[in-house]
């Protein structure tokens, strides 16, 4: 089987023009933006020694998720996704600059890193329904499932690379550095939008007020049964399991008495995890979307989270965050997927905005929980009870989930009788 077979079956989403731009460009910028995740969380932790000062940064670059993604579900609809992208691609080139620029003239102190965390929070509110609701017309609705797996491929390389990176340019030329480089690699991903043919038109038609607007959003999502049980799945999951990440600079140094190295690392573990699943997810596409493995892998999530909190050894430890970054990565791949194939175009960018609220608008919630959690009862144990917690309410979801199918299962085959009587 030669090179372009092996493309047409397993990676199908690269046949499209628009698609191999955004994604190439992605892959040299994802790098970047993990050098600047894990720059910034062990400059503030080697600023303030406080785990809950850390978890606060990360709530402010979360909260206007929270406060934004709805109204702006709602703008992703009624204009050009393509400039949109653009301008926030920009702005967020010009933050890390900036960053970089104050800590290179040593004015960088915690106040401002939490506005420029902020900002960053705001653009990446626009941001993440833009590219979400966008993808299906870079690569059309047969081959989403695809493009998102290989969306999620790069990211979740870079995760792996970017870390390791990152712990390594900290350590020899400082924290500006790392920021730095975030800036330029922004500049291929400006290069690879302008060079898009789509313009991703709204195909949303009517003009209603906005509120009227979200509230047909909402709507629509709790009455699909899949819909709101994978924005339930989603929207925990995020806030108090997968939020583990704001943990691991803690973990790294209180547990595993370990450096910046030693947390880039832990980082990139996650990374090969996610990067494995991600590709495996990517190759299998084909066969279509299943609902087991989604529940499966937020279950798996769980149970890993929970082994963590027993592990006192660095090693094992690594070994178990590949397991659930492999998790993490094919549940929201396939919550993602599930979203879209089953939105119409109308009011995808209404729905994805959703589904970046419970990704990303959760965060604070979850930050705050765990920097509590972690200064008044360790690590370790956050991480045990994080993880029962997953386990029981998971459970509880699915549980539900299959419940309402099977009531609406009931409720089509009575109407189905009916017409039938009536005919």
């Amino acid at each position: 089987m030669n090179f372009s077979n092996i493309r047409s079956k397993h990676f199908p989403a690269l046949s499209h023009r628009d698609y191999r731009l955004f994604w190439t460009g992605q892959c040299v910028s994802l790098i970047g933006t993990w050098m600047q995740n894990i720059g910034q969380s062990w400059l503030v932790y080697q600023m303030t020694n406080s785990s809950f000062l850390l978890g606060l940064i990360s709530t402010l670059q979360f909260m206007p998720v929270l406060l934004l993604s709805l109204p702006i579900g709602v703008i992703v609809d009624r204009y050009p996704k393509k400039k949109i992208l653009f301008v926030v691609q920009f702005l967020m080139m010009t933050t890390a600059f900036t960053l970089s620029f104050l800590i290179y003239m040593g004015w960088a102190a915690y106040w401002n890193i939490a506005i420029l965390a902020s900002i960053l929070g705001i653009l990446n509110s626009i941001d993440m329904p833009v590219r979400q609701s966008f993808m299906v017309e870079l690569a059309s609705k047969e081959h989403l499932m695809n493009a998102i797996a290989l969306n999620s491929t790069v990211f979740n390389a870079a995760r792996i690379v970017g870390p390791s990176i990152a712990g390594l340019v900290f350590d020899s030329f400082g924290a500006a550095t790392c920021f730095l480089l975030n800036g330029l690699s922004f500049i291929p991903v400006l290069i690879s939008i302008n060079k898009i043919e789509a313009k991703g038109l709204s195909t949303n038609k009517k003009r209603n007020n906005v509120f009227a607007d979200i509230k047909e959003g909402l709507s629509y999502i709790i009455k699909n049964p899949k819909v709101k049980t994978t924005v339930l799945m989603v929207g925990f999951n995020n806030a108090i399991v997968m939020n583990f990440m704001i943990m691991i600079p803690v973990m790294a140094r209180t547990v595993f008495n370990g450096d910046s190295k030693a947390y880039g690392y832990l980082m990139a573990a996650l990374g090969i995890g996610a990067f494995s699943g991600a590709l495996i997810l990517a190759a299998t596409s084909y066969k279509g979307l299943r609902s087991r493995l989604q529940m499966s892998a937020f279950l798996g999530v769980a149970a890993f989270v929970l082994i963590e909190g027993f592990v006192r050894n660095y090693y094992i430890a690594f070994i178990f965050f590949i397991f659930a970054g492999f998790c993490m990565t094919m549940a929201l791949s396939t919550s993602n997927t599930t979203l879209q194939l089953n939105s119409p175009d109308e009011l995808r960018g209404r729905i994805m905005s959703v589904y970046s609220l419970v990704v990303g608008g959760t965060a604070p919630i979850g930050s705050l929980y765990s920097g509590i959690m972690t200064e008044k009862f360790g690590v370790s144990t956050t991480f045990v009870v994080n993880g029962i917690l997953g386990l029981v309410v998971m459970t509880l979801i699915i549980i539900y989930r299959q419940r309402l199918l099977k009531r609406n299962e009931s409720i089509e085959n009575t109407q189905i009788t009916l017409t039938e009587v009536n005919i």
